[in-house]
């Protein structure tokens, strides 16, 4: 028979491991899509559009009311698309030159270079 002292510590720890479990399968299944946008070009980034492959349109511009300089990148935080991972991202630099990513793998990419 098991004294209760170690039954206790049994549980306790049985519990911290299924808390600990829980939390960390909630953290890595956490905006899986999230990416950067890496500016390899020498002009400004304006806009960049991400939508689902399966959208008609591009959603609302990500960066709003700020640019991305040359040679410089950005996180783009995804949120609310579940297990969606192919998205199409679209980059426009200050002059109207744009690149468009068609069917990109968001859960298995993790940059995106516009040049």
């Amino acid at each position: 028979m098991l004294p209760q002292n170690f039954i206790k510590k049994l549980a306790v720890a049985t519990a911290f491991v299924i808390v600990s479990m829980a939390a960390s399968v909630g953290v890595a299944s956490a905006d899986i899509q999230d990416f950067y946008v890496r500016n390899n070009s020498s002009d400004y980034v304006w806009y960049i559009y991400v939508s689902p492959t399966y959208a008609d349109s591009w959603e609302e511009d990500v960066l709003g009311s700020e640019v991305l300089p040359p040679k410089s990148e950005i996180l783009v935080e995804m949120s609310g698309y579940g297990r969606q991972c192919d998205f199409d991202v679209k980059v426009e630099d200050e002059y109207g030159n744009s690149e468009e990513y068609i069917n990109v793998d968001l859960c298995t990419v993790l940059y995106v270079d516009f040049e």
